[in-house]
């Protein structure tokens, strides 16, 4: 049984390798009758069905690797994050602390929590999530986005010391300064606002991010003239931009301009 189940693994990945998904498919669901499987080909077929848009069967693969493995928290924090794709919130906060038992310095899993518990209107839960995810980085980037979390549920306060505190580890990072930005003027601290988004865009010129959140920041300060160059710069230098600033509310004061309609091709928009 052993060695009919190390071809059948290695006739396995072959399938995966060759990027061929349907007969992967088919080859799983026959390892998966006949009892040849293992947890690392159940965890690869539930990324790849998750991939695909097939939830439930992404769903199925991570729950028979937890079978084979139950101590595996990247199985648990992987089926956690498909029943949230499948709008099941309490399934994939319960996975979620499965997850964090096993592995409590989890960062990832500690901030998708605390997304989830937001997105439930549980507000100090969620912020507990993210202040233990900020106590076990260095990252400048993931502080940048535990700061972006902490400020989407009313801790402005909290997510202003955290780009402090970044600042003091990276003082060169536009990103940095580009999301201070941000937060600063939806505090309506535009002076400093703008004075960040300066710095970040000398930094690099040529960053469509950049452009954009600027663009932002010009928007909510009733700066027509200014906010219209920049997301015209953002769209140049990256199409997307142009859905992105449709449905945008910090653009609302810009999407009074027919210009802006202009920039994102609705000139039939008032």
């Amino acid at each position: 049984m052993a060695e009919e189940k190390t071809l059948a693994y290695l006739h396995w990945e072959a399938l995966v390798q060759s990027n061929d998904f349907y007969q992967a498919d088919r080859f799983y669901e026959k390892m998966k009758a006949e009892q040849q499987l293992d947890a690392e080909v159940c965890f690869v077929m539930g990324l790849w069905y998750r991939q695909m848009q097939q939830h439930g069967k992404a769903a199925d693969a991570f729950v028979q690797g937890l079978i084979l493995k139950p101590d595996s928290s990247d199985l648990y924090y992987e089926l956690a994050n498909t029943m949230r794709e499948m709008g099941s919130e309490e399934g994939a906060e319960r996975y979620y602390r499965h997850c964090l038992a096993l592995r409590p310095n989890y960062i990832d899993a500690l901030v998708n929590l605390g997304q989830v518990l937001a997105g439930m209107d549980r507000i100090e839960e969620a912020a507990s999530c993210f202040c233990r995810a900020l106590q076990q980085t260095t990252s400048v980037q993931e502080m940048i986005a535990i700061a972006v979390e902490l400020s989407a549920i009313g801790m402005a306060d909290q997510a202003m010391h955290i780009y402090f505190m970044a600042l003091l580890q990276e003082p060169d990072n536009y990103y940095l300064y580009s999301n201070l930005g941000i937060e600063l003027a939806e505090q309506r601290e535009f002076a400093d606002a703008v004075f960040c988004h300066e710095k970040a865009l000398q930094m690099d010129g040529e960053n469509a991010d950049l452009w954009y959140n600027a663009a932002c920041t010009y928007s909510l300060m009733g700066e027509a003239m200014r906010g219209l160059l920049a997301l015209e710069k953002a769209i140049e230098l990256d199409e997307e931009n142009r859905n992105y600033a449709m449905q945008d509310p910090e653009l609302e004061f810009l999407q009074k301009h027919k210009r802006f309609w202009k920039l994102v091709k609705h000139t039939d928009k008032p």
